[in-house]
């Protein structure tokens, strides 16, 4: 009896220290050298439960960025300036070329640090490569957001600053939807923030490859095409009455030709240039340019991707862009 009681525990604590290793296995496997700082492994909740937003007074805006954080999300320090921003204060009466840049959680730079965001790096490349011109590059970019956001973003922030150019960092897999219609933001709660440190990344792991699921594909309907090109004319319309250029840097992971096409069409059609940082990765393993299996959001080195392919374009057509 006390033979079978004792290989009884002993097989409970090798299950138990099985599991504790696999748990540490599979934390490493997600977050590296991070899976063992707390601070760091506790910020990869999602943006509701995150202590980085409130409540928006702005009509269109549901949340908005605390201004002022300097925390961590997604293993990265995160820290935002005085207008709830990603970035440093920047002053309104710099005589910089400058460059405003919307968009949502890629243009903000979920899960990379402050330096490999693609909006920090294409500053840094175009004052670089150019001696007789400063520019200066804002990021107004904020998870979450879409084409009508951005609008909102752009008329009551960047305006304000006068940029020479506005980049619209178009997320294609969701920049095509419809707020209110292909999803709703009726029911958005900000939510406690949430201790994730505890939750079971061994479990996370064996779902990611134990389900062997392909995504469906993004396919553009053609009421997406209109809402898309509608917001193209509004888009246009502001940047005329404010003597500014429009370019639609179009950013994706998985190239498809048949909607880069339809983007860029909608673009061409609104007079605002248009940039594809997606045909880089075309044969590429997606792996290799994503935060980790849990979080597909581009990592600092398709940041870099979309820095180089951005500052090439401005710099190939500085006369058309600021002229």
């Amino acid at each position: 009896m006390k033979k079978l009681k004792f290989k009884i525990v002993s097989i409970g604590i090798g299950i138990l220290l099985s599991l504790f290793l696999g748990e540490i296995v599979a934390r490493v496997y997600f977050f590296g050298g991070a899976a063992f700082s707390y601070s760091r492994t506790n910020s990869f909740g999602i943006l509701d439960n995150s202590d980085l937003i409130t409540y928006s007074d702005t009509d269109g805006l549901i949340y908005e960025l605390l201004p002022n954080l300097d925390t961590k999300y997604k293993l990265a320090n995160f820290r935002t300036n005085a207008e709830g921003f990603r970035d440093r204060n920047h002053e309104i009466h710099s005589k910089a070329l400058k460059i405003a840049v919307l968009g949502d959680s890629f243009t903000m730079g979920t899960g990379v640090s402050e330096d490999e965001m693609y909006v920090a790096q294409t500053e840094k490349q175009l004052n670089q490569l150019v001696n007789d011109t400063e520019f200066e590059v804002f990021n107004f970019g904020v998870s979450g957001y879409a084409l009508t956001q951005y609008k909102t973003i752009l008329e009551q922030n960047a305006l304000k600053y006068q940029p020479d150019l506005v980049v619209i960092g178009f997320c294609a897999s969701n920049d095509h939807y419809r707020v209110g219609i292909d999803f709703s933001m009726d029911d958005f709660t900000i939510k406690p923030k949430k201790n994730v440190f505890w939750d079971s990344y061994l479990k996370k792991l064996l779902q990611i490859k134990l389900n062997s699921e392909t995504p469906e594909p993004v396919v553009y309907e053609a009421e997406n095409l209109q809402h898309v090109d509608q917001q193209f004319q509004e888009f246009q319309s502001i940047f005329t009455k404010n003597n500014s250029k429009g370019l639609i840097l179009y950013l994706d992971l998985v190239f498809d030709a048949v909607r880069v096409a339809q983007i860029q069409s909608l673009a061409e059609k609104n007079n605002l240039f248009f940039v594809d940082v997606s045909n880089f990765f075309q044969n590429k393993n997606i792996y290799e340019y994503i935060v980790n299996e849990l979080d597909p959001h581009p990592n600092g080195k398709a940041n870099q991707i979309f820095a180089d392919t951005l500052s090439s374009f401005i710099l190939a057509n500085q006369n058309q862009l600021f002229n």
